[in-house]
């Protein structure tokens, strides 16, 4: 199988960033504590290089910015869309796969931040859109924000195996989503179809009677079909997805599949059709818990062929993670 190892903030303006700092870089050997070179993965600059050209310490942090709320769209009592907007150069620099922020009220302190995808940008309004499921003390507070709000970012690393999507072009990428988790597949598919990848999206309707990121899909031009993909009683998945599956790899030439649903949603989906095309690469949502988006704090770390994986900065395959040896 086919591991690699890929920190999605080296070579930006936020490296080395504080784990190079402490001897604990996800790339640079010698910032590992090793006395050798031998990057994992070359991003056009030397991080150690860098780090001493900067007193050896760590490039500037992400801050917070007051921004404001253009518009809120209720869903449900618990679901909510933000139109916010936000500086030119921070709605550039998320207008890419696995674009995220956090997002907390300016009345709390830094630790209500709470990480939320990227769904869709709009450059005319200079604003983010994001998809937003209130369940917890962050959210809430967040859904208390009408008017402003903070907002911290760019963060990048909100999809796994971003090196099977980048630079696709003229290619086939099969989406399958359901609810909130559908929500970072719409950005991906405004990125595929520049370079004219045609988008096929099966979205799960869950609790409602059609997926909520349905008529953003099909704004750039995805091929949209709703329909009930998982039963969640008995963890299988349904005849009619399977079905549909059967259809779309008899029929099209598939080369990435992103799966956008929660670990269980992902596994299921990630091993049924693995076992039918191994040929296909496979992109997923990053469902870890993050709550420094640095690496540091170490709440989204996962383990990896015996290493430990700091998802919230590093890029893993998600075949790898999810993969059950003779999984049907």
């Amino acid at each position: 199988m086919y591991k690699f190892v890929e920190c999605i903030d080296a070579g930006s303006e936020y490296c080395p960033c504080h784990l190079a700092e402490k001897g604990e870089c996800i790339i640079c050997s010698q910032l590992q504590n090793k006395v050798f070179c031998d990057c994992l993965y070359w991003k056009g600059t030397c991080i150690y290089e860098e780090l001493l050209k900067n007193g050896n310490k760590a490039k500037k942090t992400r801050q917070y910015k007051k921004c404001d709320i253009i518009a809120i769209e209720k869903i449900r009592d618990d679901l909510l869309i933000y139109d916010i907007r936000v500086s030119n150069s921070l709605l550039r620099e998320l207008d890419n796969i696995g674009a995220y922020v956090f997002l907390k009220s300016p009345n709390f302190p830094d630790y209500f931040g709470t990480p939320i995808s990227i769904m869709d940008i709009n450059y005319e309004q200079q604003s983010i859109k994001l998809l937003i499921k209130i369940h917890g003390i962050k959210t809430k507070d967040i859904k208390d924000c009408n008017e402003k709000i903070m907002v911290k970012g760019p963060y990048w690393n909100g999809i796994q195996g971003q090196r099977f999507l980048r630079n696709l072009k003229d290619k086939s990428v099969l989406i399958l989503g359901r609810g909130v988790a559908a929500a970072p597949g719409v950005l991906v598919t405004r990125r595929l179809t520049l370079n004219n990848n045609k988008i096929i999206a099966l979205l799960d309707k869950g609790r409602s009677d059609k997926n909520i990121c349905t008529d953003y899909y099909t704004k750039y031009g995805a091929e949209v079909n709703n329909l009930s993909i998982i039963n969640y009683k008995d963890k299988t998945l349904t005849d009619d997805f399977k079905k549909y599956i059967k259809d779309i790899l008899e029929k099209e030439n598939i080369d990435v599949v992103l799966a956008a649903g929660d670990d269980e949603f992902n596994s299921l989906i990630i091993n049924y059709i693995h076992v039918r095309r191994t040929d296909i690469c496979f992109a997923s949502v990053n469902n870890s818990i993050m709550c420094c988006g640095e690496g540091i704090c170490g709440s989204c770390i996962v383990k990896l062929s015996g290493k430990e994986i700091r998802s919230c900065k590093q890029q893993y395959n998600p075949l790898e993670y999810y993969y059950v040896e003779d999984g049907k």
